[in-house]
């Protein structure tokens, strides 16, 4: 079914679109930022929040080499083991953390990087698993997560849709039965141009058993709300205290009042889409009635009178015969005598 549940939340084509608030790495190790941030993160009305559960060890092997990242002009250059161990959320400080989420109104859970990360976050009961656009190729990864028979979120960055397909059946094949597949440009930030938005649609095309999301690196909200457009039912969004905080995520991540633009912005977009049939909405009731044309006559005319062309103009307000039936009631006679500017109406005639 493409329709399913991260804990209490729904998803889906049925649902509102779930905004997730991906603190990731922008807690910087610090516990005690990683609270305040939930706190924050709850109080913009976000439903969902996301962390990374990882070892240094477990992603790298060349712990050497140097990154890059920052804003243009104030680029930093670390090394990535460093980076890693320096950002790693401590283990023994999960349970504590997952546990205040839950107590402000948060569904919450995180991102592994190995069988070990999953079957670590299995003890903390998380909701579902997030597959990061990283692993899209860790079949043995992803067959473990599956096994789990929990929701997963797959995100499908620098892959081809070949590699995609592949993930997607061995998580299908493997036990996985509730998959949201999200469309992601891994790039950090993700430039507007190559956003590729279209593809959602597509992805919806292609796989209708699974709920479409997107899992968004682009400055600003303008992407995510044009997702929920096309058809994303789960946004995902790096979230940050201060986004000129020391780190490689904190600058093109939101600060938590665009987080509520987000929020609030996904919801519009949501609420503004509608349904599908072209029909007159409630709130058009009025203007309908006084602003589109009707048959009203120019003139006084007498009962017994047999309308003319000339007898007749197409004015506002609505609400009389509507202009189509001009050549239905030219030649036919009215039944009382009738005022200048009378707007038509079929219990007039005889």
């Amino acid at each position: 079914m493409a329709d399913f549940v991260i804990g209490k939340i729904p998803v889906g084509n049925n649902a509102a679109p779930l905004v997730v608030a991906e603190i990731g790495a922008n807690h910087d190790g610090d516990v005690k930022k990683a609270e305040l941030m939930l706190r924050q993160v709850a109080a913009t009305g976000a439903k969902a929040v996301k962390f990374q559960t990882y070892t240094a060890e477990e992603l790298v092997a060349d712990s050497q080499r140097f990154i890059n990242w920052g804003p243009p002009g104030k680029e930093q250059k670390e090394r990535i083991g460093e980076v890693f161990k320096r950002l790693t959320l401590p283990r023994e400080a999960h349970a504590d953390i997952f546990q205040l989420a839950r107590e402000l109104g948060l569904e919450v859970f995180s991102t592994p990087f190995s069988e070990d990360g999953v079957d670590f976050l299995m003890t903390l009961d998380v909701p579902c698993f997030k597959v990061a656009a990283s692993d899209v190729n860790h079949l043995p990864m992803l067959r473990h997560i599956a096994r789990t028979g929990k929701p997963v979120l797959l995100s499908l960055g620098k892959c081809t849709l070949s590699e995609a397909d592949t993930a997607i059946t061995t998580l299908f094949e493997n036990g996985c039965q509730e998959l949201c597949i999200m469309h992601c440009i891994s790039q950090y930030p993700s430039p507007m141009e190559e956003m590729n938005l279209r593809v959602i649609p597509t992805l919806a095309t292609l796989y209708p058993e699974c709920v479409i999301g997107f899992s968004d690196h682009s400055l600003g909200i303008t992407a995510p709300i044009a997702a929920v457009a096309l058809g994303a039912r789960v946004i995902e969004k790096h979230v940050t205290l201060n986004q000129d905080d020391f780190g490689p995520d904190h600058w093109f991540s939101l600060n938590m009042e665009q987080l509520q633009g987000l929020v609030n912005g996904v919801n519009e977009a949501y609420v503004a889409l509608g349904h599908p049939r072209k029909r007159v909405v409630a709130c058009e009731n009025h203007e309908r009635k006084t602003s589109v044309r009707s048959l009203v006559l120019r003139h006084p005319v007498t009962a017994g009178h047999q309308l003319q062309p000339e007898d007749l103009k197409i004015v506002r307000p609505g609400g009389g015969i509507t202009p189509e039936f001009l050549d239905v009631v030219v030649g036919m006679k009215v039944s009382s005598d009738l005022a200048e500017n009378t707007v038509l109406q079929w219990e007039m005639f005889k």
